[in-house]
């Protein structure tokens, strides 16, 4: 039986938690609720995916914001040199005071568009960088020269925020800074946008890029990692770890330390992608937390991205005095 369990479930509390129906969150989110009820909260600082992730892994947060995930799909005989970085194209909507970070859809029109951007970026900055796609609309760019910025955050952690304060701290790094304003320009100029922007369409304007930093050291203790994301995964892997499906979390099958980490809930919320929230709370129950369920001499961690983290220890059934609480019990105000 696993000794600690840490489950990253980003997302969980920024749903629109006062349009779930109380008695089906009640009903079919029962280990999600024992784990709210009996769990001690535990004041948190760790809000983005990066953050989160680094303390369940136990490392510090305040080496870098990112997790270096861009160093596990450079080549091997490149990944010491930290030039290498995760980016997304996505739409930067400016206003009087701000601009803020728009998804693009990942349909096939979009993904055709962001084709040929990326293709005539190569092209032209060859001199400075290339980009490479490592998962459906994401790419790793490697600079020639420069060393990769490492303070922006996960794309996931950004969207539908201002960018002011990321490209604040850019200006620090000129030549950066200068080549990703080279490369917006002539996004936002490319016919492929003046085309979009006449079918009502977003213009695909930027890059969000994530994950520069040093490659981290291997893990070097027994930890099993549950995740889906093939970033993820592939920043796993290249820390020593073996990824393996969340489907596949099964009790008494798994020992010593593990990790369980889901972005759905998020992904659903900053993406726009037409899901239905409350089918995947029920999903994340049935996959994920009732699996869990018998293993309750592990010390277990829920971490959502919220004020509080939430922790079960072997003990804590005991406390039958707590009233019952659910999901809808942590609303936050506003």
């Amino acid at each position: 039986m696993p000794e600690r369990i840490e489950i990253v479930l980003p997302g969980l509390f920024d749903l629109p938690l006062a349009e779930l129906p109380r008695e089906s969150v009640e009903r079919d989110l029962p280990n999600l609720n024992r784990i709210l009820r009996f769990g001690k909260p535990r004041p948190n600082h760790a809000y983005s995916v990066d953050t989160m992730l680094r303390r369940a892994l136990g490392w510090s947060i305040e080496a870098s914001v990112s997790l270096p995930m861009a160093q596990a799909f450079a080549p091997d005989e490149e990944r010491e040199q930290a030039r290498h970085i995760l980016c997304e194209p996505v739409h930067l909507h400016p206003d009087l005071r701000s601009a803020v970070i728009v998804p693009i859809e990942k349909n096939a029109d979009n993904l055709t568009d962001i084709t040929i951007l990326i293709n005539r970026l190569n092209e032209l900055f060859k001199v400075d960088c290339d980009m490479s796609a490592v998962a459906e609309g994401v790419f790793l760019l490697r600079l020639e020269n420069l060393h990769a910025p490492q303070h922006y955050p996960h794309i996931l952690s950004v969207l539908g925020k201002t960018a002011n304060p990321y490209i604040e701290q850019s200006r620090a790094d000129l030549p950066w800074y200068r080549l990703l304003n080279e490369m917006q320009m002539f996004m936002h100029q490319h016919e492929v946008n003046q085309r979009r922007q006449r079918r009502g369409l977003l213009p695909i304007n930027s890059l969000w890029c994530w994950g520069g930093g040093n490659p981290p050291a291997p893990v070097d203790r027994n930890l099993a990692w549950y995740c889906d994301d093939p970033l993820l995964n592939g920043f796993a892997r290249s820390v020593g770890l073996d990824p393996v499906s969340v489907d596949q979390i099964e009790a008494g099958e798994i020992g010593g330390e593990v990790i369980i980490v889901d972005l759905r809930l998020l992904e659903g919320l900053k993406t726009g992608q037409a899901v239905a929230l409350d089918q995947l709370l029920v999903d994340i129950e049935r996959q994920i937390l009732a699996p869990l369920s018998p293993m309750r001499s592990a010390r277990l961690r829920l971490r959502g991205g919220f004020n509080y983290d939430f922790c079960l220890d072997p003990g804590a059934g005991m406390r039958f005095w707590r009233r019952r609480k659910s999901l809808l019990d942590w609303r936050q105000p506003g």
